[in-house]
């Protein structure tokens, strides 16, 4: 079925006119972004956390694989380009849900590396979980009651190619800024050597220098 709709979205709109598209659902960022968002985060939230910790366990919970388990640096790295937070203030966050009487997740010591550290869902921190996603279904069970079965599979469809394109971009900058570090490494060495040698030649003229 979903194969038939993107057949059918294709031909409805070719490639031409797809910036137009594009510009009409940046209106719709605020209202899906900030009022749906938020409010979707309000639940997660649940009353005992702040929008900064419900986002990581959310994190966790998408990116953390069979065992809900991520990185402490790559959790930082996402938080703060999310909330413009500290480290400090991050670490705050994740003693706060690792410790009474939250207990959502467990700090431990990376294997492979004793300066790295793992941050995992506690079964507390699953349930919980869980129990949200459930309360989040019913939510968004009434917002969408009035809207067609046949508009609620497109929307689905469309969040998924867009989720993948989006995925997709930035791994290709990713590769492009990886690509790019050797040659700005050698740009700054050749930078920091060219003053010295200016110096050496410098201090060469005036030892050679002819006396009077």
């Amino acid at each position: 079925m979903r194969s038939k709709t993107v057949k059918r979205l294709h031909a409805a709109r070719p490639a031409a006119d797809r910036a137009p598209a594009a510009a009409e659902l940046l209106e719709y960022f605020y209202p899906v972004h900030y009022q749906i968002g938020s409010a979707v985060e309000d639940v997660v939230r649940a009353g005992v956390l702040s929008r900064q910790q419900a986002a990581i366990l959310w994190l966790i919970r998408s990116e953390g694989g069979r065992k809900f388990q991520m990185r402490r640096k790559e959790i930082e790295t996402y938080t703060r380009r999310w909330f413009e937070v500290t480290s400090a203030a991050v670490s705050k966050s994740l003693r706060a849900m690792s410790h009474a009487p939250l207990e959502l997740v467990e700090i431990s010591e990376d294997p492979n590396s004793g300066r790295e550290r793992l941050v995992a869902l506690t079964v507390k921190g699953r349930k919980f979980l869980d129990e949200t996603s459930a309360r989040i279904t019913i939510f968004l069970t009434q917002l969408v009651g009035r809207i067609p079965v046949e508009v609620l599979d497109n929307a689905i469809e469309f969040f998924h190619f867009l989720t993948e394109a989006f995925q997709h971009a930035s791994a290709r900058d990713q590769i492009r800024l990886i690509k790019s570090e050797p040659k700005r490494m050698k740009r700054r060495v050749t930078v920091e050597k060219e003053p010295k040698r200016a110096v050496r030649g410098y201090a060469s003229s005036k030892i050679h220098q002819p006396s009077g």
